[in-house]
């Protein structure tokens, strides 16, 4: 029986295992152990030396390529200032981040050109995310639930299922904003987060994307990883949660931040995610639920409603005219309170709506068309804003494939506006960023 060491070592001390490996091959070639994978696999004439050279130079290169990622991913954070060993687990995220690399897929596509292969998926899903098991490790509840599992075959096996030829996905909240006010810890954490996910989009290019996560409330040094994540890492747009510490998006603290993205000109694209809601209360950061239930199932939907009217009450919305957003599950509970607060405010209002109906994105996230979508349409949103998400891993499994079925049979639809809201409409809002 031959033992594969499958323990990584911290990084700079992968030679050792290379060695103790190999000798255990060779000595297992010559002892008989390796007889069948040899008949298998190898002449019989192959010599113990020759298997040797093969699997050093497979091993050597394999080990190589991941601490050349590891390598790459830590001196590009520090020219920008960024130190990652901050982060107590460093070395787990930076090998399962160099693992993705390493994979079999990610290691075929590099030997081999992509080939386009006929599929039945047409379907892009605009709100999914990711939950890597150092980031679950770190974050075992989301929204008072706990973090659900996740690898990628299962969400590759997930899109199969439901016809998803494309994902874009992210980091679900809180996203860096693990560590509330420590500011080093906060920075590396979203670095690693975006290259994490970049990771995924390296290995599976045809069918994933990714939106970045920046480290709000920290402005300069969210700027400096929206044009990483942006300009080196291929995001095709960032997710902002609903509030930073307590700070909603119109806050004036965030306006260099609006100013910096939509001076980077064309389009840019924001995606809006809600998170648990914070305050201070005799200076400390304090979680704001009012209610006994989870807040991922209640507050999230007011938290949305509360960010957009922040957003839009502020006028960010109407001052950065280059910045789209996808806004998550129909509006949550945003489209019951626009009348109520914006005929409070009628110097805006036209332009306001003009806004929702033009460069805002709405997704189907959720159970949202059974009933609730009809009080967004009721505002005269075009259906050409309209995209689809699943919410995946995060809604409960069993509430998908209804939710699938519900946009498939909504009247509020037609047979063509169904397609484009899979389809075309999501393709309108990215363009080539996700041909």
């Amino acid at each position: 029986m031959i033992i594969f060491s499958t323990v990584r070592p911290p990084r700079g001390g992968r030679y050792l295992e290379i060695i103790a490996t190999l000798m255990l091959l060779a000595s297992s070639y010559h002892c008989g152990t390796f007889s069948r994978c040899r008949a298998l696999a190898f002449p019989s004439t192959m010599k113990a030396s020759t298997l040797f050279s093969i699997a050093l130079s497979f091993y050597v290169t394999s080990v190589v390529a991941q601490e050349s990622v590891t390598d790459t991913i830590v001196s590009n954070a520090a020219a920008d200032s960024i130190d990652l060993s901050v982060l107590d687990f460093l070395d787990v995220a930076l090998g399962e981040i160099a693992a993705v690399y390493d994979a079999p897929e990610a290691r075929k596509r590099e030997i081999f050109p992509l080939v386009s292969r006929q599929t039945a998926a047409t379907i892009i899903d605009v709100h999914t995310h990711v939950v890597p098991s150092w980031y679950k490790s770190l974050v075992p509840i989301t929204g008072g639930n706990p973090t659900p599992d996740w690898d990628i075959s299962s969400y590759l096996a997930f899109m199969q299922t439901q016809g998803i030829a494309r994902s874009i996905f992210s980091f679900s909240a809180p996203g860096p904003n693990v560590f509330q006010g420590n500011k080093p810890a906060t920075v590396a954490l979203a670095r690693l987060i975006n290259e994490q996910s970049a990771a995924y989009c390296h290995a599976q290019p045809t069918k994933l994307n990714f939106y970045a996560v920046v480290p709000l409330p920290y402005t300069a040094e969210a700027i400096t990883e929206a044009n990483y994540a942006l300009n080196t890492l291929g995001a095709v747009g960032i997710i902002l949660t609903s509030n930073y510490e307590g700070l909603y998006l119109g806050n004036a603290q965030f306006k260099p931040f609006f100013s910096a993205i939509n001076n980077r000109g064309g389009r840019q694209i924001l995606y809006i995610h809600p998170s648990a809601p914070y305050m201070k209360v005799n200076n400390k950061l304090v979680e704001a639920n009012p209610t006994p239930y989870a807040t991922g199932n209640i507050e999230f939907y007011f938290e949305t409603a509360r960010t957009l009217m922040d957003l839009t009450l502020t006028q960010t919305i109407h001052t950065y005219t280059n910045i789209h957003y996808v806004i998550p599950h129909v509006g949550g509970a945003f489209p019951a309170a626009i009348d109520r607060i914006l005929k409070s405010a009628p110097t805006i209002y036209d332009s306001s709506m003009a806004i929702y109906a033009t460069r805002f994105w709405w997704d189907s996230a959720g159970p949202t068309y059974y009933h609730q979508v009809s009080g967004l349409l009721g505002y005269g949103i075009p259906k050409s804003q309209l995209l689809f998400g699943t919410d995946f891993p995060y809604a409960p499994s069993f509430t998908q494939a209804a939710s699938l079925a519900a946009v498939k049979a909504s009247s509020l639809l037609s047979a063509a506006e169904r397609t484009a809201l899979f389809t075309t409409n999501p393709k309108a809002l990215f363009g080539n960023k996700i041909a």
